[in-house]
């Protein structure tokens, strides 16, 4: 009878270690794809729109307006992709315009008379303006507009979901290295 007795509790024994180890199991797993799920859903690629230059200025005869004038330079988003759309607007005599670095080499002394839109696709870095009168014999009014279109992850653009997207991260691979422990623990 005191047999009997001690193989059942020894049974009942090894059916919770059997239901807790699932357990474990199940929550480290649970850990790993929770993390991988907050981690994706914080690259989720959002595109924005920004007018970053909106000016307006008068080109006189024999003169150059830009690179050192406001409203003639702008500096890309650092992360994500970003692409510059312009429009150029010349009442008066034509201009010449001319963009200068990264992927600019179709934007080098057009003349302008009139409307002018362009695109810079992709962008990347510092760009320059420069708005050229000086083959002109009469003043030149100017209106010139730079929008910004840029992609990049959503937690970029919010502090806490950037928080988040970390902790993701760091559960995602805090489970991944539990579950190979687990399994290297059953080979050894």
């Amino acid at each position: 009878m005191k047999g009997s007795i001690a193989v059942r509790v020894s049974k009942v024994v090894d059916k919770t270690k059997v239901k807790s180890s699932i357990n474990l199991r199940s929550l480290r797993f649970f850990i790993t794809l929770s993390g991988l799920a907050i981690m994706l859903i914080c690259l989720i690629p959002v595109t924005s729109v920004d007018e970053v230059i909106n000016t307006s200025f008068i080109v006189s005869p024999g003169t150059k307006y830009g690179p050192n004038d406001a409203g003639t330079s702008y500096h890309t988003r650092i992360m994500g992709r970003s692409v510059l759309k312009g429009e150029v607007n010349v009442t008066g005599e034509g201009i010449y315009l001319t963009v200068n670095f990264y992927n600019t080499g179709h934007l080098k002394n057009i003349y302008v008379k009139g409307r002018y839109s362009f695109a810079i696709d992709p962008a990347d870095d510092l760009y320059v303006f420069i708005f050229d009168n000086t083959e002109g014999h009469n003043e030149s009014s100017v209106k010139f507009t730079l929008e910004e279109i840029w992609t990049r992850p959503i937690a970029i653009g919010s502090p806490p979901l950037f928080i988040i997207g970390i902790m993701g991260f760091l559960l995602f691979i805090a489970g991944l290295v539990t579950l190979v422990m687990t399994k290297l623990r059953r080979y050894l």
